[in-house]
């Protein structure tokens, strides 16, 4: 019987599909609930999740947005691409969510943490594995360890660590490291900064500084509240043209980035990839520091609530009208987030689908890979 012929083109076509296909079936993060009490709300691809839904056993995924009430406590076994494992204990009154991105062979899963606190047990990481923590202020790079990351309402934040070490670095590089002995905290107007603490005392100074950063919000109010206020002022447009124009490609993000089975040929994932780009672009450039604006006001007004920082945004805006409009725009401007992540990750199958490399999901968060910036001051917006 004869040897069937592969022509040179036929190879060259079967191995696209093979490339394809590998991509499409590469390993990602995968999250399990382990444990779960009180108020929990979970977000996934643009729609709030019924709440008899999530439970222990209930898998995490990729850009699914976790956001614990004031009894809200979650526990979540994580498994990295390689299988190392990461248990995250997630704390009352937070907010975050992962992604992961691969790229000349390293798997990077990312965390962006919006506010609450978050303790991490991460077993030791191989080589093709590494883990990061963006906050306003501050990212923290991790390897093997057990550590804690806190935030203050005002921006600030607080690295525990009980096992291994943290990188921490501010906005703009400056690094310090958070290991047994030493705290690294970042709070808006100072430095990043590292402390002697003996980790029988961790308990104790974590207490300390909570309480501190809370009392100096509480004296500062006014400011803050007044600086986050005229942020969201800005930034809001800008996150709505963008949304209207991420909605339009949204039918081309479903088709070609929903159905691994059917995403058609090179020629017409990269037509759909160029399509969608600009509008992906547009809301990658708005997206971290808006939703960081929007649910750091959601804290706020909490507080507002209790009558701390009651005072005028600008000349035409008070901090009541403020807030009353933006209670009754939270919830729909929380699926519109949900939406975004939901269409972002979307984009990273169509893009894994078209080839995969370099992404312009890229370096989440930020873009530069550090964070933010530093939380209003009130120098920049007066009293």
């Amino acid at each position: 019987m004869a040897t069937p012929c592969v022509s040179r083109k036929n190879f060259l076509f079967i191995m696209i599909i093979f490339f394809i296909t590998g991509s499409l079936f590469a390993k990602s993060v995968s999250g399990t609930i382990t444990y779960i009490e009180g108020y929990v709300d979970l977000y996934r691809d643009g729609e709030l999740l019924d709440w008899e839904l999530v439970d222990i056993g209930f898998d995490i995924q990729e850009f699914d947005l976790i956001e614990t009430g004031d009894d809200g406590l979650v526990e979540i076994d994580l498994k990295l691409p390689s299988g190392s494992k990461t248990t995250i204990a997630v704390n009352s009154g937070t907010t975050f969510y992962f992604e992961m991105e691969e790229k000349s062979g390293q798997n990077k899963t990312s965390f962006q943490m919006l506010g609450g606190s978050l303790s991490f047990k991460v077993q030791k990481l191989t080589a093709k594995d590494t883990l990061d923590v963006h906050t306003e202020s501050a990212v923290m790079g991790v390897r093997g360890t057990e550590f804690e990351i806190i935030t203050s309402p005002e921006g600030g934040i607080l690295v525990l660590c009980d096992e291994g070490a943290v990188s921490c670095k501010d906005d703009q590089g400056r690094e310090q490291y958070s290991k047994p002995g030493s705290v690294v905290d970042k709070v808006p107007n100072k430095r990043i900064s590292s402390y002697s603490v003996s980790t029988d005392d961790l308990g104790l100074y974590r207490n300390y500084w909570v309480s501190a950063r809370d009392e100096v919000f509480r004296n500062g109010a006014k400011v803050f509240i007044q600086g986050y206020s005229r942020q969201f002022l800005l930034f809001e447009p800008k996150f709505s043209t963008a949304f209207s124009e991420l909605l339009e490609v949204k039918t081309t993000l479903e088709r070609y980035g929903k159905d691994s089975s059917s995403t058609g040929n090179p020629g017409t994932l990269f037509k759909a990839k160029a399509e969608v780009s600009p509008a992906i672009i547009k809301m990658r450039s708005v997206m971290p520091i808006f939703e960081m604006i929007f649910y750091r006001l959601k804290e706020l007004g909490n507080y507002h609530k209790e009558g701390l920082g009651i005072g005028s945004i600008n000349n035409n805006l008070s901090s009541i009208e403020f807030f009353n409009t933006f209670g009754s725009e939270k919830d729909n401007i929380s699926r519109q987030l949900a939406e975004v992540r939901y269409l972002f990750k979307l984009y990273n199958n169509l893009h894994k689908a078209a080839g995969g490399g370099p992404s312009i999901l890229d370096n989440p968060f930020g873009g530069s890979g550090v964070p933010l910036g530093n939380p209003p001051r009130s120098s920049a917006f007066g009293n």
